[in-house]
C-alpha cells in the first residue's frame, strides 16, 4: 500500500487581468517584507518544515516471490536492499485492505481525520495468533538490521494463518470504547458525537460488550506485511517509512487437490510416505484438473511398511517406496517398480548462526542457510551416543570446542555461549529439558534404511551404543544397532539416551524444532541449531539445511540434483528391480541418494467378485505414464528428475502394467489373505533383530505374525516410555469409519482412552523410578491393551482423500 499525498491549486474565481497581475505583485512583496523581517531577527526556517525529507530508493523482495498460495508455516525470507548503514526493519501482519476510519487524537473538536498510514498500522495491524504454532506469529515481531558485509537487511520468518486477538480501538468510531454524548451536550472525550459503538445487552445475563475489532489471514482473507523501514536519505537524516506492497494469502497445513472432483468409482488408493505429497498432489492435479473430473488418486499417507502391506493385499492400488521389497512383510502381489523421482536421506541443520554483524559492529544473528560438513564416524556418533551431555561424551563430543568437526565448520564455531558446556550444549541443540537436539519421524520408511545402512559400512566402529545397561538398549547394548528402518529402533530400551527424538509425522517434527526456525526465546542468543533426519524433499519444504558427507574417496558431497543423478546411474539393481539404497560407487556421487519408485500391479485390477475394472485399469496406467514422464517437470524443490540411465527403463516397465490374467489377480488377492513368512516370495529378510524389531513390536513387518501368535498370548511387558509414545502414535492414527455402528465405535473410543489415562502415569511413574511394576498393574495394562486392539482391528487406516 503507498500512500500518495497530491498537492492541488484551489479553484479561483474568474478575476480580470490586471486584478491578478496586482494580487501576485503583492503576495511576492509581501513575502519579501517576511523574509527581511526574519532575517534581521534571525529567526530561520526548519528544513523540516519547508519540505519533508524524502525517503530513499530501495528494494524489497521475498523467497519465495509469490506468496499467493504459501502454506501455513512455510519459510520466507524479506529481503531489503540498497540502503545506507544503520538501516533497519519491522515487520507487522495487516489485512489486506487497510481500514481508512480514524480519528485524529484530540482533547476536543475539531474532530478531523487520521489518515497516516503509520496511524493505521498501528491501529489495526498486529496481535495476530497463528494456529500453527498456537502462539503470536513470529511475523509481528520479526526485525532485521543492516549486515555491514552484504548491505542487506535479511528477516526470516514464517507464513502464518489465523485470526487476531479482538481488540477495541479508541479513535475509531466503530470501535472505540468512548460514549455518544447526548444532543446539545459539548464534545469532551470520554463522550463524543462521532462515537458508534453503542453497548449491547445480552438479555440472558444482562451482560454488556462492544464491537472490537479483528482481522483474519487464511485461504479467503488475503493479508499483507507491513515493513516499517528505518534508513538515511541522501542528506544523511533518518527517515521512518511503511511499505506494505507485500501480500500473501495463507492455506492450512493440508495439501488438497484442487480444480477437481473428489474421489468417484474409478479413483485409486494411493498409499505413500508423507514425504510424496506434494508430488503426488501435483500429479493428480495434472490429471483431473484441466476437466475437472474426480480425483484420480486417493493419497493414503502412511509409512512404507504398511503402504507396501496394503498394496500386496489389495487395499491400495498402487504404493510408492523408495527401497523396493525391502520393507515389506509380505509380496504376494505381482508388480512392477517404475521410477518416478530421485530424492535422498539427509540429516539438516535448523537454527541461526551470528556469521555476520550489523553496520556498528554488533552479532548478526542469522538463519543458518550453509553446508556443514560431516564424516560418517560423526553423524554416527551423533545419534548412537546419547543426546545428553553432549558437552562430555554426549554425541560422542563432536559439538565440544576444538572438536574436528567444529574447527572443519564455521557456522559451528560461531554459535557460542559463556562458557564451553554451553557452547556444546547450544550446537547440539540440547537446551531444552523435553527436546535434545535430534527428532525425524517415526515409523519404518526408507530415510532411517538407507542412512544406517551407509553409517553400518562406512564407520563400523562408531555405528554402536555405548554400554549403558540393558534398560537402555537391551541385548544391544555396546553394539551395534545395524540396519535400521525406524528411528525408533536407536532408543530401544526401557529408558532413553535420547539418540533421535523421533515424532509422529511432518508436523510434528517441525513443530519440535520451531524454535530454530524463527530463531526465538533465548535458546537461540548467540546462535542455536537443531537437527533432523529427514529426506531432501522435505528439507527443501521447510527451508532446513542438509549437510554434506563423504564420497568413497572422502570428498565431501552435497545433495543436489547432479550428485543425486550420479549416484542414481551408479548403484546396484536389487533383484526385485530397484536400485539399492547405500550402493551409490561413483565419486562425487551423494552416498544416501535413493530412488522413488512407483509400485503398479502386473495383473488386472479386479472388483469384489473377480471381474476386471477396465476403466480403474486405464487410470492406473495414465498415473504411471504421467508420474514417470511429464509429472517430472512437476516435481517439488529437492526430489530431483529421473537420470537418462533411469528414464529409459521406464517404458518397459509401465508397459508391463495389468498384462497379467484376471485368475492370477484373483489368486494373489487369495493367497495376500495368509502369505507364507516373510523371505518365503522374496521379500527382503532382516539382517538383525534392529530391522524388523521385536516381535510384534515397532518395525515388525506387517502382514507377518509373531511366535507367540502361534503359542499362545505372550507375557505381558511392562510399559515403557517408548511404549506409552506409541499408544499415544496410534491412538493419533485413527479414524473412525463411515459404516453402521460406527457411532457405537465413536463413544467407546473415549471411553478407553480414559482407563489408559487412569493407568499409564502410575505405570510410567514406576519406569521413570526405575522400579520393576506391580503385577497388578502390569497385568491391567496388559488386558487394556487386548480391548484396545480388537476394537482397533474394526476401525480402518486413516486416509486423506485428496490430501497428503
Amino acid at each position: 500500500m503507498r500512500l500518495v499525498i497530491e498537492s492541488r491549486s484551489p479553484p479561483y474565481a474568474r478575476a480580470p487581468w490586471g486584478s491578478f497581475v496586482f494580487f501576485v505583485r503583492a503576495r511576492q512583496v509581501g513575502i519579501l517584507l517576511i523574509c527581511g523581517v526574519l532575517m534581521v531577527t534571525g529567526v530561520s526556517v526548519p528544513a523540516a518544515q519547508a519540505q519533508a525529507p524524502s525517503n530513499p530508493p530501495y528494494t524489497l523482495k521475498t523467497e519465495p516471490a509469490d506468496l499467493s498460495a504459501a502454506r501455513n508455516g512455510d519459510p520466507v525470507r524479506l529481503t531489503v536492499s540498497g540502503l545506507a548503514s544503520g538501516a533497519q526493519a519491522s515487520l507487522k501482519v495487516c489485512p489486506a485492505v487497510l481500514p481508512d476510519n480514524l480519528i485524529k487524537v484530540a482533547g476536543k473538536p475539531p474532530w478531523n481525520r487520521e489518515t497516516s498510514v503509520s496511524a493505521r498500522v498501528n491501529a489495526y495491524c498486529g496481535g495476530l495468533k497463528d494456529e500453527f504454532i498456537a502462539n503470536a506469529a513470529h511475523m509481528d515481531s520479526a526485525t532485521g538490521r543492516r549486515s555491514s558485509r552484504t548491505g542487506d537487511i535479511v528477516v526470516d520468518t514464517q507464513i502464518p494463518l489465523g485470526s487476531s486477538t479482538p481488540k477495541p480501538i479508541i479513535w475509531d468510531p466503530l470501535y472505540t470504547t468512548f460514549n455518544k454524548n447526548a444532543e446539545g451536550q459539548a464534545d469532551k472525550p470520554p463522550t463524543v458525537s462521532w462515537a458508534a459503538n453503542p453497548d449491547v445487552v445480552d438479555p440472558a445475563t444482562g451482560a454488556k460488550t462492544r464491537n472490537k475489532y479483528s482481522f483474519r489471514c487464511d485461504e479467503n482473507n488475503p493479508c499483507s506485511i507491513a515493513v516499517t523501514i528505518t534508513a538515511k536519505n541522501a542528506d544523511g537524516a533518518f527517515v521512518t517509512w511503511i511499505d506494505s506492497s507485500i501480500r500473501f494469502t495463507p492455506s492450512q497445513q493440508e495439501l488438497g487437490v484442487k480444480g477437481c472432483k473428489g474421489a468417484g468409482q474409478h479413483t485409486l488408493g494411493a498409499s505413500m510416505p508423507e514425504r510424496l505429497g506434494r508430488a503426488a498432489v501435483a500429479w493428480n492435479q495434472a490429471l483431473c484438473a484441466p476437466t475437472q473430473a474426480e480425483q484420480s488418486l486417493n493419497i493414503v499417507s502412511e509409512t512404507e511398511d504398511a503402504g507396501l502391506t496394503a498394496f500386496d493385499k489389495g487395499t491400495s492400488d498402487l504404493v510408492v517406496t523408495g527401497s523396493g521389497n525391502a520393507l515389506a512383510g509380505q509380496t504376494v502381489r505381482d508388480r512392477q517398480y517404475i521410477p518416478v523421482g530421485i530424492n535422498a536421506a539427509v540429516v539438516a541443520a535448523v537454527g541461526w548462526s551470528p556469521t555476520d554483524t550489523d553496520d556498528n559492529g554488533n552479532s548478526l544473528n542469522a538463519k543458518f542457510t550453509g553446508t556443514l560438513r560431516f564424516t560418517h564416524d560423526e553423524l554416527a556418533n551423533m545419534i548412537t551416543k546419547g543426546g545428553q551431555e553432549p558437552d562430555l561424551d554426549g554425541r560422542g563430543g563432536i559439538f565440544r570446542n576444538g572438536s574436528p568437526l567444529v574447527d572443519r565448520n564455521p557456522g559451528l564455531v560461531s554459535v557460542t555461549r559463556e562458557n564451553e558446556a554451553n557452547a556444546a550444549r547450544a550446537r547440539a541443540g540440547a537446551e531444552s529439558l523435553d527436546f535434545f537436539g535430534v527428532t525425524g519421524e517415526s515409523g519404518p520408511g526408507t530415510v532411517p534404511f538407507a542412512l544406517s545402512k551407509v553409517l553400518a559400512e562406512a564407520a563400523p566402529s562408531a555405528w554402536v551404543f555405548p554400554k549403558k545397561g540393558s534398560q537402555y538398549f537391551g541385548e544391544l547394548d555396546g553394539k551395534s544397532p545395524g540396519v535400521i528402518s525406524d528411528l525408533n529402533a536407536l532408543d530401544p530400551g526401557a529408558f532413553s539416551l535420547h539418540n533421535v527424538d523421533a515424532k509422529t509425522g511432518q508436523l510434528a517434527v517441525r513443530k519440535t524444532v520451531q524454535n530454530g526456525v524463527v530463531g526465538t526465546g533465548f535458546v537461540c542468543t548467540g546462535g542455536c541449531m537443531s537437527w533432523v533426519i529427514t529426506d531432501l524433499a522435505t528439507a527443501r519444504a521447510y527451508g532446513w539445511a542438509p549437510v554434506a558427507v563423504p564420497d568413497g574417496k572422502g570428498n565431501f558431497v552435497a545433495p543436489t540434483k547432479e550428485s543425486l543423478q550420479l549416484a542414481a546411474d551408479s548403484m546396484r539393481l536389487g533383484a526385485d528391480g530397484t536400485v539399492q539404497p547405500g550402493t551409490a560407487t561413483k565419486d562425487g556421487a551423494y552416498p544416501l541418494t535413493f530412488v522413488e519408485y512407483l509400485a503398479a500391479p502386473v495383473n488386472p485390477l479386479i472388483d469384489a467378485t473377480c471381474k476386471p475394472m477396465t476403466e480403474k485399469q486405464a487410470q492406473l496406467k495414465a498415473v504411471a505414464g504421467l508420474a514417470s514422464g511429464y509429472g517430472q517437470s512437476l516435481l517439488p524443490p529437492g526430489m530431483t528428475p529421473l537420470s537418462p540411465g533411469l528414464a529409459a527403463t521406464v517404458p518397459a516397465r509401465v508397459a508391463k502394467i495389468g498384462t497379467g490374467t484376471v485368475q492370477e489377480a484373483c489368486q494373489e488377492r487369495e493367497e495376500a489373505k495368509n502369505p507364507p513368512p516373510a523371505g518365503g516370495t522374496g521379500a527382503t529378510t532382516a539382517a538383525n533383530s534392529s530391522l524388523t524389531g521385536p516381535s510384534g513390536g515397532t518395525g515388525s513387518p506387517a502382514g507377518t505374525s509373531s511366535p507367540a501368535a502361534a503359542t499362545g498370548p505372550a507375557a505381558a511387558a511392562a510399559p515403557t516410555p517408548e511404549s506409552v509414545l506409541a499408544a499415544k502414535n496410534l491412538a493419533e492414527s485413527i479414524d473412525i469409519p463411515k459404516f453402521a455402528g460406527a457411532g457405537v465405535l465413536g463413544a467407546l473410543v473415549p471411553l478407553v482412552a480414559l482407563v489408559i489415562l487412569a493407568t499409564l502415569p502410575s505405570a510410567t511413574a514406576y519406569v521413570a523410578a526405575g522400579r520393576p511394576v506391580p503385577r497388578w498393574l502390569v497385568v491391567a495394562l496388559a488386558e487394556i491393551a487386548a480391548a484396545f486392539s480388537m476394537l482397533f482391528g474394526l476401525l480402518r487406516r486413516k486416509t486423506a482423500g485428496g490430501a497428503a
